[in-house]
């Protein structure tokens, strides 16, 4: 799901504000990559609440800005399984200033709804030959329903100081048309590869290629046609204490873009017009 500005200014204020503490070795369950899902599960009725904000920024001939958010509230239920409960809000301001812009005026915040996560692990990444897990997402919002599920995959290296980690991604989702009364149908088709190193205690450095693919329609039930094809790689960094983590990444949308729909100016030099050209990611945990 897409995902607020004023919602989440609490956690990015604690962010700026901590100092750091005692530097400790990773936890189970902290994340050092910001898109990118591990195979690491919560222990047993452990909790955990973690924020999530992403700022998407620039697009050709209009000023774009959008906030995203996320406040999940996460439980283990066993050392496999894990199940969360976001609240999911987005913030967004578009001002056109050319005729090439692809989205007309809007300044509006707006709660999205809610979403659900559950995920099971199958392997370990530090007990087995490399970590698998399945994750399962519904959503629900103001004419908007989605259903999202995920491959993890996760290999370790070099005594657990080298992650590669990768996701493949499914969403399908259902947008209510009110004007004609339809439910119309979406599919996400995504590709996520990560590879994190810990260079010193407590600090992970890295980077994320993520390729995002729309199609009309659900694949594999409707007659789905591809439209858009994104690519996006940046660095990320990562810090945790005993009593809190950060993850943090910047994403640059690269000109490997093909045009799948054939729309006229779609693509403009490898880049997809109507998605944004910046994208910045930040995710703080807090257990509880």
């Amino acid at each position: 799901m897409k995902l607020g500005v004023g919602y989440f200014t609490v956690g990015v204020a604690a962010l700026s504000a901590a100092v750091a503490g005692a530097i400790n070795p990773a936890r189970a369950d902290e994340s050092p990559f910001a898109s990118i899902y591990t195979t690491e599960i919560l222990p047993q009725g452990a909790k955990e609440v973690e924020q999530w904000a992403t700022w998407a920024s620039s697009k050709p001939d209009e000023r774009f800005d959008e906030v995203v958010g996320r406040t999940e509230v996460e439980y283990g239920v066993t050392n496999k399984l894990r199940l969360s409960l976001y609240a999911n809000y987005s913030w967004t301001k578009i001002v056109p200033k050319g005729p090439g812009a692809p989205d007309g005026p809007v300044d509006t915040t707006r709660f999205n709804g809610f979403s659900a996560e559950a995920i099971y692990q199958l392997l370990d990444p530090y007990t087995d030959a490399f970590g698998f897990a399945l994750y399962l997402e519904p959503a629900m919002g103001a004419g908007e329903r989605a259903l999202e599920g995920k491959l993890l995959f996760q290999k370790n290296f070099l005594d657990d100081r080298l992650i590669f980690a990768a996701n493949v991604n499914i969403e399908y989702v259902w947008v209510h048309d009110v004007a004609a009364g339809i439910w119309d149908h979406e599919t996400n088709l995504e590709l996520y590869l990560g590879a994190s190193y810990r260079f010193a205690p407590g600090w992970f450095g890295g980077a994320e290629l993520l390729n995002e693919n729309a199609y009309g329609g659900h694949i594999a039930f409707d007659a789905a046609h591809p439209q858009t094809n994104a690519f996006y790689f940046g660095p990320v960094v990562h810090y945790a204490t005993e009593t809190w983590w950060a993850t943090l990444a910047v994403y640059e949308q690269l000109p490997w873009a093909r045009n799948p729909a054939g729309v006229a100016g779609a693509v403009s030099h490898g880049l997809v017009v109507g998605a944004e050209r910046l994208r910045v990611r930040f995710r703080l945990g807090i257990p509880l």
